[in-house]
C-alpha cells in the first residue's frame, strides 16, 4: 500500500457488513433493542441502493391464517428432500408474518383482490406454501428498501457506501475488526466492532445485471476467519430470455406459462406427468438441458395459456422492469405476447455460512444474516429470499444485542495485522508487466470452468474432475497476475478472487455429494442416498485445506418425518431413455 494512502478509522459498537434486506433489518432490530449504541453499516455498492432487494419484485412469502406454521414446514421438509433444519425453518415462519405485517406498517402494499383480500400465489406445486404478490409490480423491493433506510435514518444508523471491505480481524478467537478501501477514492479503511454481523449475500458468477454484485467474498471472509460454509454443492441455474434479463417465471408458471420444445411440446409434463411445468426452476433447467442435448432444442417461452387477467401481476408498471419492457416493446418484442428462446443461466450459488437458528457462527462475535448463511438447498419458491432475509436480519439483530449487552469490551486491534491485510489487498493495484490480466479476463474463464450443462445442472464426475482442474489452474497462474489500473478495478478484482474460492468449493462439494436430492442432480448418481438426507459442511483441514464433514439430518428428533420427497416426481433419466429408443 502507498504510503499516502489515507487511512480511515471507525470504531463502533455493531459493525454490519451489507445493506441489503438482512443488513438493514438488523439494524433496525439492534437500534429499537439498543438505541444508544452505535451501528455502522458498510456496502460495496451506494449507500442507500438496499442490494438485491431493489432489483425484488417485492412478493413476499409469509404464513397467514388459515395457514399454520406446521402445515409450510411439512411442505418444506419435502419440498427440500429432507435437507430442511426444521428448527430453524419454523423459527423463520414463524416470525415471517410479522415481518410482511411490518412492511405494510411501513407503507409497503400487497396485491389484494376486488372482494379486499389478499391476492396469493401458490408455488411450486405444493399444498400451502405461496407468495403474495406486492402492488407496484416492478418497484416492491425498491419500495421495502427505501422504508427500511428511512427508519434507519430515524434511528442515527450510519451507512457507509462503496467501501470494499477484504478481511476480518480476530483476536483471541473473537472477531474485532475489518479492513478495506473506498472503491472510488482508493482510501483505506480499518474499522474496530465489538459485534460484527456478516450480511454480504451469497456467492455468483456475474451473470447479468440483476446478479453482478452477489460475488463471494463475504463467504471468504467468513472461511479464513475461521466460521465453517455449508451447502456449497448447491447453486442457483436460473431460466432466462436468450438475449436479455428478466426476472417473473415465479408467477408466470403457477399461472399457466410453460416452456415448449422445439418441437412445440410441453416437455416438463414428460419429465415430471404430476407436477408439469408448474416446478421449481431448477427441475425446469434439467428438462431444458436434456432436451438441447437430445437436439430438441431451442426452449421457447410460451405465455399463451395465461388468463388476461393473471397479466396486472406480470406485467411491470413502474421501475426499472418497466424501463426494460417499453424498451423491448420498442424493438418489437412484447414478452407478455410473442414468444422467446430461453435458456438456463447459472447466477448464484446456494451455500452460506454455517450459523445456528439466532445467527451465530463458529467465530465469536460474528454473525450471519440473509442469504450470507446458508438457508436452502438449492431449490427455491418466489419471495423466499425477501421473507428469510427479513426474519433473520431481524433475529441476528437481537442476537447481536444480546451478545453485546454480556460481553467484555472488544480487545484492542492488531495493527500490523491490519496494515499487513490493506498491503495484500492493495498489492494487484498499479501492478504492471506484459503478462498482467484485467479481472474480466479471468472471470470469463471461471465462467466457462462451471457453466457447461454437465458441470452445473446434470453434473457428472468426469466434467466435475475437469472443472476442477481448470480451476486450479487459474488461482494458480492466472489470479496473481490480475491488475487493476484503480479502485474500482480493484473492488473487481478481489470479486473475482471471490468467485474463483466459491467455484473451487462448488466443484468439490459437488463431487462430494455422491447421490441427486434437492438441486443437486448427479447423472451418475441418479438415486438419492439409501442412508438418508446429510448435509456437508466445509472447515478448515490440514494445511487449511477445506475439509467436508457429513452429518446426518436427525430426523428422529424433529417434528416432521421424512415420508416423501419432492425428488420423488422426476423421472429425468427414465423419460430421457425412452426418448431415446
Amino acid at each position: 500500500m502507498k504510503s499516502d494512502v489515507k487511512i480511515n478509522r471507525v470504531e463502533t459498537d455493531l459493525l454490519i457488513l451489507g445493506g441489503g434486506s438482512a443488513g438493514l433489518w438488523a439494524a433496525h432490530r439492534f437500534s429499537e433493542l439498543m438505541p444508544g449504541r452505535k451501528v455502522t453499516i458498510v456496502d460495496k455498492g451506494p449507500q442507500d441502493w438496499g442490494g438485491l432487494m431493489t432489483m425484488a419484485g417485492g412478493d413476499f412469502e409469509a404464513v397467514l391464517p388459515p395457514d399454520t406454521v406446521d402445515e409450510w414446514l411439512e411442505d418444506l421438509v419435502y419440498y427440500f428432500d429432507g435437507l430442511c433444519d426444521q428448527p430453524l425453518m419454523e423459527a423463520l415462519l414463524a416470525r415471517s408474518g410479522d415481518r410482511m405485517r411490518d412492511y405494510e406498517r411501513f407503507g409497503c402494499e400487497f396485491f389484494h383482490t376486488p372482494d379486499g383480500r389478499l391476492k396469493s400465489v401458490p408455488q411450486r406445486g405444493l399444498p400451502h406454501v405461496k407468495l403474495y404478490p406486492a402492488q407496484q409490480k416492478g418497484r416492491g423491493g425498491e419500495l421495502m428498501a427505501k422504508s427500511l433506510v428511512a427508519r434507519l435514518k430515524d434511528a442515527g444508523v450510519t451507512r457507509m457506501g462503496r467501501i470494499m471491505l477484504t478481511d476480518y480481524l480476530v483476536r483471541d478467537g473473537r472477531v474485532v475488526g475489518a479492513v478495506g478501501f473506498h472503491c472510488r477514492t482508493g482510501e483505506a479503511y480499518i474499522f474496530k466492532g465489538g459485534a460484527i454481523i456478516a450480511a454480504t449475500g451469497m456467492g455468483g458468477w456475474k451473470t447479468s445485471y440483476g446478479k453482478n454484485t452477489p460475488t463471494g467474498e463475504g463467504m471468504q471472509m467468513a472461511f479464513e476467519a475461521g466460521a465453517e460454509l455449508q451447502d456449497l454443492e448447491f447453486c442457483r441455474v436460473w431460466n432466462m430470455p436468450r438475449l436479455f434479463a428478466w426476472e417473473g417465471q415465479t408467477h408466470l408458471f403457477p399461472l399457466g406459462a410453460r416452456f415448449v420444445n422445439r418441437l412445440g411440446e410441453n416437455f416438463m409434463s414428460r419429465y415430471s406427468p404430476i407436477l408439469g411445468p408448474n416446478t421449481d426452476p431448477h427441475f425446469t433447467t434439467i428438462g431444458m438441458a436434456l432436451e438441447i442435448r437430445a437436439g430438441r432444442g431451442p426452449i421457447i417461452f410460451d405465455v399463451s395459456p395465461l388468463r388476461g387477467d393473471d397479466m396486472i401481476l406480470l406485467k411491470p408498471q413502474t421501475g426499472w422492469q418497466k424501463l426494460n419492457y417499453d424498451k423491448l416493446c420498442k424493438l418489437g418484442l412484447d414478452l407478455f405476447k410473442d414468444n422467446t428462446e430461453w435458456v438456463p443461466q447459472m447466477t448464484v450459488s446456494h451455500g452460506g455460512i454455517r450459523a445456528g437458528i439466532d445467527g451465530s457462527t463458529a467465530v465469536a462475535g460474528l454473525f450471519a444474516a440473509g442469504t450470507a448463511r446458508s438457508l436452502e438447498p438449492g431449490v427455491y419458491a418466489g419471495g423466499f429470499a425477501l421473507m428469510t432475509t427479513a426474519v433473520t436480519g431481524h433475529m441476528v439483530g437481537e442476537t447481536a444485542a444480546a451478545w453485546l449487552k454480556d460481553a467484555d469490551a472488544a480487545p484492542a486491534l492488531d495493527e500490523d495485522e491490519a496494515m499487513a491485510r490493506l498491503d495484500r489487498a492493495y498489492a494487484p493495484l498499479g501492478r504492471t508487466g506484459a503478462d498482467t490480466l484485467t479481472p474480466k479476463e479471468v472471470l470469463t474463464k471461471l465462467q466457462a470452468a462451471v457453466f457447461p450443462y454437465d458441470v452445473s445442472i446434470v453434473k457428472n464426475g468426469p466434467a466435475l474432475e475437469r472443472a476442477l482442474k481448470e480451476i486450479e489452474r487459474i488461482k494458480a497462474e492466472e489470479l496473481p497476475r490480475m491488475a487493476a489500473a484503480d479502485s474500482h478495478y480493484l473492488l473487481k478484482l478481489h470479486e473475482v478472487n471471490a468467485i474463483a474460492f466459491v467455484s473451487e468449493l462448488y466443484v468439490r462439494a459437488s463431487l462430494t455429494r455422491k447421490e441427486t436430492r434437492a438441486g443437486h442432480f448427479r447423472e451418475d448418481y441418479p438415486h438419492m442416498d439409501p442412508a438418508g438426507p446429510a448435509w456437508f459442511f466445509i472447515r478448515h483441514g490440514a494445511e487449511g485445506q477445506p475439509e467436508f464433514v457429513r452429518e446426518r439430518v436427525p430426523l428422529e428428533k424433529w417434528k416432521v418425518p421424512l415420508t416423501r420427497c419432492y425428488q420423488d416426481n422426476f423421472n429425468f433419466v427414465a423419460a430421457e431413455e425412452t426418448a431415446k429408443a
